[in-house]
């Protein structure tokens, strides 16, 4: 089975011994560069008029790297070329063909943390229940949701680890990563229910070879694909929706049933619903949140969850906090609900807490 290099070759470490080469494209940037290496007394060379070496210490790569980036403009990392090789070791055709923008440089060092919890498999998945809104004791599904753990132990949260991915160009990595250790989890839980795993569409570059691990993933566990719904999370930043369409046909072709987040936040979430025609989707928190008290709100999540019935689309509530948002999605067609009402996301598996919902139902 063919995979991915790019998804599962995570980058490797700088080098010790060895010296950065900065070629700016102008003399002015020259300058900039020399001038900051001066202010952190930091040595480097002129092998070539138009090349800045510097020899790279681990002590002082943490003020590099942050100089580099508080003194360059977005325009002039991009333009300006890079490359690392061992000290004293002349540069061949092939390292001068492998140059790249110096902003590629900064970002492979600022995502060495992240490239270290991959390595080392400290991701975590938590999960949330996906209950059924008429009888919110029975679990239907569970939504994955990433954490990892830092090496002292505490919990690393979504936000920053999609940032650093994003930032180092490791999106491909970390989604990948993120597809696994929840598909893993299923074994490692005993889960019989639904599993909901997110991906990114930015994050997978061709589906037939991104995507082959996962596929590799599920028939290691032994689990069916029935079992796993494949969500597409920020469908509020799909800039190419054919890439996404092949996507899901690979999904589709497997076995597996796909969904769609954030119904309702926006043009391009409904414009998605008839391009992808999911098995499920997701009424965007927005909307839910005091929908029992909004008669605008109310307007808009009725007629949404109308809509997708008249599909034949499952629906699903998210964000479901209060009892009164959890009857008004009950009473107007909503086949799921899901959020902090029933249980927070957690490791192990939770289950729902329903003792004071069905009370609030009598």
């Amino acid at each position: 089975m063919s995979t991915c290099s790019r998804c599962e070759s995570l980058p490797e470490p700088l080098p010790e011994g060895s010296t950065l080469y900065i070629a700016p494209p102008l003399p002015h940037t020259r300058g900039v560069v020399s001038a900051l290496l001066n202010e952190l007394e930091i040595d480097f060379s002129h092998p070539d008029p138009e090349i800045v070496a510097v020899p790279l210490a681990a002590d002082q790569l943490p003020a590099l790297a942050a100089g580099l980036a508080r003194t360059m403009s977005v325009v002039e990392l991009q333009d300006t070329r890079s490359l690392v090789l061992p000290t004293g070791r002349e540069a061949a055709l092939s390292d001068l063909m492998r140059m790249q923008p110096l902003s590629h440089f900064l970002s492979a060092y600022q995502g060495q943390w992240l490239a270290e919890v991959l390595r080392e498999e400290r991701l975590v998945t938590f999960y949330q229940p996906i209950v059924r809104s008429d009888a919110p004791e029975e679990i239907f599904a569970y939504e994955c949701l990433l954490r990892a753990r830092a090496p002292q132990g505490e919990l690393i949260y979504p936000d920053r680890l999609f940032g650093a991915a994003r930032s180092a160009q490791m999106l491909f990595h970390l989604d990948r990563a993120a597809r696994v250790s929840a598909i893993r989890g299923v074994v490692q839980h005993q889960i019989q229910a639904c599993l909901f795993i997110n991906f990114n569409p930015t994050s997978v570059y061709n589906p037939t070879f991104c995507l082959n691990s996962t596929l590799q993933a599920v028939r290691d566990c032994d689990i069916s694909p029935e079992q796993i719904v494949f969500e597409v999370v920020e469908s509020d930043r799909v800039q190419d929706p054919k890439h996404l369409l092949r996507i899901v046909e690979f999904y589709r072709n497997a076995g597996f049933r796909v969904a769609l987040d954030d119904l309702g936040a926006g043009y391009s979430s409904l414009s998605l619903l008839t391009q992808l025609r999911p098995d499920f989707v997701k009424l965007d928190m927005s909307l839910t949140r005091g929908v029992d008290e909004d008669p605008y709100k109310a307007e808009i999540a009725g007629k949404l969850l109308e809509l997708a019935h008249g599909l034949e689309v499952s629906t699903i509530a998210e964000g479901v906090e209060t009892e009164g948002e959890w009857r008004w999605c009950r009473d107007h067609g909503a086949d799921y609900v899901q959020g902090y009402l029933f249980a927070r996301p957690g490791c192990p598996p939770p289950q729902p807490r329903t003792q004071p919902v069905l009370e609030g139902a009598r």
